[in-house]
């Protein structure tokens, strides 16, 4: 199919169960986030070794600029077509054109304003820098309602293909850029080079063809729909990209580069891991809206693994980062230390926050999550704002306390109505919390009698912080539930690999 009759409806993926669907998206997710995840940190670490700081600093400077003016491009019309009960060819057509025609002008924008962002930070190479990045706005809108209808269908494992595909195509092309030519525009070449990627993937799996540009009946509910999405994610880029904007000033760009090295290290492949997650959870869920029990059996099940999974690793490094930085980024970077350690205990509370964006768009409550967002991106400005006058240390340490604070509001909020319902934060938020913190106190205790150099020490300190972890974790009865489905998922997975193993013999 190239173009389709505007009014026939978009298919999507109708089941009697989506527990399938569910472990299936969530195995593809995760073998997609071993090799996107893998690729970030290999990036760090080895574009470390071969860049400087005001590279790194350069870059990040830029990044809350894209940032900002990518939310406009979207307008969290991705998350409409996939939440949409009922969707048709027109609406479709209509969004991918408003989507073309607002990057195009922001692309524009940028471009015409790039000397303006320059001289704010007073670093003229930015200019071609933010003029050449500015283009990735435009590529990435160009596949953008594709994308959203792999999602839409659940087609997972294309999706994880695609997410592989970028994150190699990106780290291959600014490793090469950086070995021929050390520069800031090694990490802009390799940004290019993975929306191409990506766009010309999802065009060739979608056999869909934009029309002419028209508007379609509905269209304005769906608009409506992403304004609270994009609402919320304006407010969200303030708490996210104002201690770059902030560092960056008053700072410079080797501080900037510093703090740019810790954050990518730690706080990015948490957020990283969120953001697929959401691809297989938020059209699951918003097909679950009027099955209640299900709804909140299907999130707290992957909830659950996921902060298995995660917040170990995130305790482990926490407390040894005067070893992992220095192992892992090299000794020059040990200055980056002591910011990563404040960035990691903001990243014991990452994991837990950031479900709560899929009850949030499952539930189509974005002008709930739009005002959250402008709530909890003014008190974390607040911090960055008193932070930055110390230091960047300081600034991170602001960033990790407001970070905890947030939680039980934000999870109040999220209880106040639909499938999941208050008792869940006594039953399944505080569990995982404190099992974290727990495992994060003993590692910082013990952490200097650890023995072996760094790799056996780092090793060491994870098997010992999940193993914390899941001993205080299975205290409580989730806790156990959760242990209860990483070992029939084991199971089943080596069942399966046997039976696949069998086949090719036989």
């Amino acid at each position: 199919m190239s173009k389709r009759d505007p009014d026939e409806t978009v298919e999507t993926s109708a089941q009697g169960s989506y527990g399938g669907t569910v472990v299936r998206g969530s195995f593809h997710t995760a073998l997609s986030q071993l090799v996107t995840v893998g690729c970030q940190i290999g990036s760090v670490i080895i574009l470390s070794r071969l860049l400087e700081a005001s590279d790194f600093g350069l870059v990040a400077m830029i990044g809350p600029v894209i940032a900002f003016l990518s939310m406009f491009k979207e307008m969290g019309l991705l998350q409409a077509v996939i939440q949409k009960k009922s969707l048709t060819y027109g609406q479709l057509n209509a969004l991918f054109w408003i989507n073309i025609a607002v990057s195009l002008a922001m692309t524009v924008l940028l471009i015409a304003t790039a000397p303006l962002v320059a001289a704010f930070y007073n670093e003229p190479e930015l200019t071609w820098l933010l003029r050449v990045m500015s283009l990735n706005m435009f590529l990435s809108a160009l596949g953008a309602q594709h994308f959203a209808l792999l999602n839409r269908r659940m087609m997972f494992g294309r999706i994880a293909v695609n997410a592989g595909a970028v994150a190699i195509s990106t780290l291959v092309v600014s490793l090469l850029w950086a070995l021929v030519s050390p520069s800031a525009w090694a990490l802009v070449a390799g940004t290019i080079a993975g929306s191409i990627v990506g766009t010309v993937t999802v065009w060739a799996w979608v056999p869909w063809r934009p029309d002419r540009p028209r508007m379609a009946a509905g269209t304005g509910d769906l608009v409506g729909f992403g304004a609270g999405v994009t609402g919320f994610k304006m407010a969200n880029f303030f708490s996210r990209n104002l201690d770059n904007i902030l560092i960056g000033r008053v700072w410079g760009g080797t501080a900037l580069g510093y703090y740019d090295r810790a954050y990518k290290l730690l706080l990015f492949p948490l957020n990283r891991v969120a953001q697929p997650l959401s691809r297989v959870m938020v059209p699951v869920l918003s097909r679950m809206q009027d099955e209640p029990e299900r709804y909140a059996r299907a999130f707290f099940r992957v909830f659950g693994l996921m902060q298995l999974g995660i917040l170990p690793g995130v305790a482990a490094l926490t407390a040894m980062s005067d070893t992992a930085v220095p192992f892992l980024l090299g000794e020059k970077w040990a200055d980056s230390a002591p910011i990563f350690a404040a960035l990691g205990l903001a990243g014991l509370a990452q994991p837990l926050a950031n479900p709560t964006g899929w009850l949030f768009i499952s539930q189509g409550r974005t002008t709930e999550m739009a005002w959250w967002g402008l709530v909890s991106a003014a008190v974390t400005c607040f911090a960055f704002v008193v932070g930055v006058q110390f230091g960047v240390v300081e600034l991170a340490i602001a960033y990790a306390i407001v970070s905890h604070l947030k939680l039980i509001p934000l999870w109040m909020l999220i209880c106040r109505k639909g499938p999941v319902d208050a008792q869940a934060i006594g039953r399944h938020i505080v569990p995982a919390f404190v099992a974290g913190v727990t495992a994060f106190g003993v590692l910082w205790v013990v952490e200097a009698s650890l023995p072996g150099p760094s790799l056996v020490r780092l090793l060491c300190g994870a098997a010992l912080s999940y193993a914390v972890f899941m001993a205080v974790f299975a205290v409580s009865g989730y806790g156990r539930q959760v242990a209860a489905e990483v070992g029939d998922l084991t199971v089943k997975g080596a069942t399966e690999l046997r039976h696949r193993a069998a086949k090719r013999l036989a």
